[in-house]
């Protein structure tokens, strides 16, 4: 069986066209949000943004383009403070306040539409769901680069940059399910900067220290 389309068909290039675009994210939204993914159809999803479906159709092919765009929206606008968190990493090579920047941001995004990220996480099907393996290896290579002169005692990296970012993500998404209010304190963001910190930033571990001390013992 195919996979269904999950790309816009044509993006937006004037004013019409925009508003048009914006006001069918804008219906796909609420019907997310008030009925859920049981309920969301390109024939609703066109109903309430008041528009014709054949031109719903020449903008998404499917309503899980129409899913997928609304989350490629949610990243970018997650991803926006990234890069002046960059730059204070490479001039101060403070690795803690690369993570309080990221999860800064992704607190302000969850805190603007709580509803809608807890659909994203817990109702989309696989086809629905973003799915883009270039742009996620991108990301993730860029923050492996980015820790990798500050990670200490990290035997796998790779896998260490992997379960950061999962955690990073799934620790903001239970605080707007369990505990919105989290997502207000400054401290909050802190804490999972700290969390990273930590994590990437680990003592020694005995068995090495053991060993610099025999070598250390026998050269003398």
């Amino acid at each position: 069986m195919p996979k269904p389309r999950t790309h816009p068909r044509k993006r937006p290039r004037q004013a019409r066209s925009n508003a048009t675009v914006e006001a069918i994210l804008q219906a796909a939204t609420y019907i997310l949000v008030k009925d859920g993914w049981a309920r969301f159809t390109t024939n609703r999803i066109a109903e309430r943004a008041g528009v014709n479906i054949a031109s719903l159709y020449q903008y998404f092919p499917n309503k899980e383009s129409i899913v997928i765009e609304l989350q490629r929206r949610h990243m970018e606008k997650a991803t926006r403070a990234a890069p002046d968190a960059i730059a204070t990493l490479q001039a101060k090579g403070d690795l803690r306040a690369l993570f309080k920047a990221l999860a800064t941001a992704s607190m302000e995004e969850h805190r603007a539409a709580p509803a809608l990220h807890r659909v994203f996480a817990e109702e989309l099907p696989r086809s629905a769901r973003r799915a883009n393996p270039a742009h996620e290896a991108q990301v993730h290579a860029l923050l492996m680069s980015l820790v990798r002169p500050h990670a200490r005692n990290v035997p796998d990296l790779d896998l260490a940059t992997f379960i950061v970012r999962a955690a990073g993500h799934a620790i903001v998404h239970e605080a707007a399910n369990e505990r919105p209010e989290l997502l207000e304190r400054p401290e909050f963001a802190e804490e999972i900067a700290l969390l990273m910190e930590r994590y990437l930033c680990r003592p020694e571990p005995p068995a090495a220290k053991r060993s610099k001390t025999r070598a250390q013992t026998t050269r003398k």
